[in-house]
């Protein structure tokens, strides 16, 4: 069959309108040849098509609006879908990296989270791999992956941000892999982590909550744990101090109170990692049992879910490792205690039968022995690289000011608390030579209707802001809001980084 050129600029115009694509290079004027449908078809495959097949929509992250990408399925499983971006060179074998996916990240994943949701009904999760629109350049930071909730939304072919309407990862094709060459795990953790989301989002959504970022993503962390790629000794020595970007680290670092500053945000991921991972290794002794910890924590169980840190501690109460004598039955003192043991295990403290603990703002010091809880919940084999000294948390700045949800370490006796100037959950453990000063309340408070306001004092002040995220808002729905998440790496290691900012 013979089309002329007039033919063919036509259908590729209207399918420009139709499809919402990149603009299209129209034909030329020449006569067309006995090619021109092959022509036609090889154009459809290079551009994409999203609406039958051999395209999906991606974010271009630089312009905020979504373009069709051509795909290739390079695998398809029982529960998962590979696709490579028809342009995307690569040596590494993405069909391995599917069955992998398939037959052991997922099911871990699910028998952990719980089912994922299934909006285009093909029972699979699809994953594309891509060279991810974030205008990276050498040795720049780079989007490693993401989950984008704007596909668990019906399609708006109005909308500059396309919908799949379909369960969908995104992983970079091109800086991730070669992050491999340095960390062998790189590409599949980071597709656990971003799993965990997709796996998560959908369990907000029908509630209308939006959990705490740092439960969020430290969950995210533990998962790739969960999924047989940890544990993650780049985390646990960012945490420490122990790796180039993250210089004193987390000492005087907020757990809660999650912020935009490139200088803790990596240091914030690794907290989150190191104190979910504890819960977690906490709540049971078997792994059923701490799985359905983590299960009921996305899912919700006697009707809570842990959205904040207040709930959190009423999911850990119905773990079966729980133990009420240790830790008292108040989920900010459940919070606390918690707090205090894994912070100073992570300093090498060993006695912690004379914590001092401010319960209230402006109370009194109470003197409480932690020597109970720690036998129920010693440092777990997982963390135990905190055993030795040269992986401890390393401070380097004597901090003089302390901020919700952080702890101070000093390589000298910790100041004492001042009732003046205290708040609740101040606490402060004193060891030989060292000890650590610490405030673990949350920032938004375990009472939802606590407003926070930025205070100062002229002796050791405490710092109370205004909660932020790392996530923006990138659309509403039904009046509910809906962040993306993604890692972001630089010079080719592999950190997170911080959530990608969507404005």
């Amino acid at each position: 069959m013979h089309l002329n050129y007039r033919v063919i600029a036509a259908l590729l115009f209207i399918s420009s309108i139709f499809f919402n694509c990149y603009p299209l290079l129209l034909a030329t004027k020449e006569e067309p040849n006995d090619n021109s449908s092959v022509l036609l078809g090889t154009y459809l495959l290079l551009v994409g098509n999203c609406n039958s097949g051999n395209g999906l929509w991606a974010r271009d992250l630089t312009t905020q609006t979504s373009v069709c990408v051509p795909v290739q399925l390079l695998y398809d499983g029982n529960n998962v879908q590979v696709y490579k971006e028809v342009s995307l060179s690569t040596n590494y074998d993405l069909v391995n990296f599917g069955k992998v996916f398939d037959t052991n990240t997922y099911r871990k994943l699910i028998a952990t989270f719980g089912t994922p949701s299934d909006r285009d009904g093909d029972g699979k999760i699809k994953i594309l791999v891509m060279d991810i629109r974030d205008g990276a350049t050498a040795n720049s930071p780079y989007v490693a992956g993401y989950y984008d909730p704007v596909n668990y939304f019906p399609d708006n072919f109005l909308s500059r941000i396309r919908s799949n309407f379909a369960e969908v990862l995104y992983l970079d094709g091109k800086e991730l892999i070669a992050a491999n060459n340095s960390d062998p795990t790189a590409f599949t953790s980071t597709a656990a982590h971003e799993f965990q989301h997709l796996l998560r989002f959908p369990r907000m959504y029908e509630v209308g909550q939006t959990d705490e970022l740092w439960i969020n993503e430290g969950t995210s962390e533990v998962a790739s744990d969960i999924a047989g790629f940890g544990p993650q000794t780049s985390r646990l020595d960012c945490y420490a101090g122990r790796e180039s970007r993250c210089s004193d680290g987390i000492n005087g670092v907020s757990l809660l109170d999650w912020n935009n500053s490139s200088s803790e945000v990596l240091k914030q991921y690794a907290f989150a990692y190191v104190f979910l991972k504890y819960l977690y290794e906490s709540s049971g002794t078997t792994e059923a049992q701490k799985q359905s910890f983590f299960r009921n924590s996305v899912l919700g169980v006697n009707g809570i879910r842990a959205n904040s840190t207040g709930s959190l501690m009423s999911v850990f109460q119905t773990s079966v490792n729980f133990q009420s004598s240790a830790l008292t039955t108040q989920n900010s003192d459940i919070f606390f205690r918690m707090y205090t043991l894994i912070t100073g295990y992570s300093f090498g403290l060993t006695n912690f039968s004379s914590v001092e603990q401010v319960q209230s703002d402006g109370g009194n010091i109470n003197t409480i022995d932690l020597s109970n809880a720690v036998h129920y919940y010693p440092l777990p084999t997982s963390l135990n690289r905190f055993n030795t000294l040269a992986n401890q948390v390393t401070p380097t700045t004597i901090k003089n000011t302390i901020k919700q949800g952080s702890t101070n370490f000093y390589n000298t006796a910790p100041p004492n608390i001042l009732v003046s100037s205290s708040r609740k959950n101040y606490g402060r453990v004193a060891g030989i030579g060292k000890g650590i000063f610490l405030w673990a309340d949350s920032p938004s408070g375990f009472n939802a209707s606590i407003r926070n306001v930025t205070e100062t004092e002229e002796t050791f002040a405490p710092v109370r802001t205004k909660p932020r995220s790392l996530k923006s808002v990138i659309g509403t729905d039904h009046g509910h809001q809906f962040p993306i998440c993604g890692f972001e790496f630089t010079n080719g290691l592999v950190h997170t980084s911080e959530s990608i900012p969507i404005e």
